[in-house]
């Protein structure tokens, strides 16, 4: 390697990596959003802890379009601090989202948390 070739960051890759997953997360995010909404029979609605199929369909429609928002400023290298905080956001309205999906909504929240997980510890590689 030559001297005048920097090399990139320790993480940059899993910064990437952490973008596209987040792309893909919102994009679930709204799917789920959406199918709250239909008040398909995919859910059961009569376990929630609270609130009601529409009410849940909103907030994660939320969730995922700002999501979705935040996946592209993640590709650019910024937006480290509003990720985490929709991230921690998805997780608490998973955890209530448990007994309508069970299953599914598992896979998220571990999805949730490998990406905190990564935009913490790489927290380096993003631009100040």
């Amino acid at each position: 390697m030559e001297a005048s070739q920097q090399q990139a960051p320790r993480g940059a890759g899993y910064v990437m990596f952490a973008a596209v997953l987040f792309l893909m997360l919102g994009t679930f995010n709204v799917i789920d959003g959406i199918v709250a909404l239909a008040d398909d029979d995919n859910f059961v609605a009569d376990e929630l802890f609270f609130g009601d199929l529409t009410t849940w369909g909103v907030i994660l429609l939320i969730i995922g379009v700002l999501q979705l928002i935040a996946a592209f400023r993640l590709f650019g290298g910024k937006g480290q601090m509003i990720a985490l905080t929709l991230l921690i956001l998805g997780v608490i309205a998973q955890f209530f989202f448990v007994p309508a999906y069970p299953l599914w909504s598992i896979i998220i929240l571990v999805v949730n948390l490998v990406l905190i997980y990564g935009l913490t510890v790489y927290g380096d590689a993003f631009e100040r």
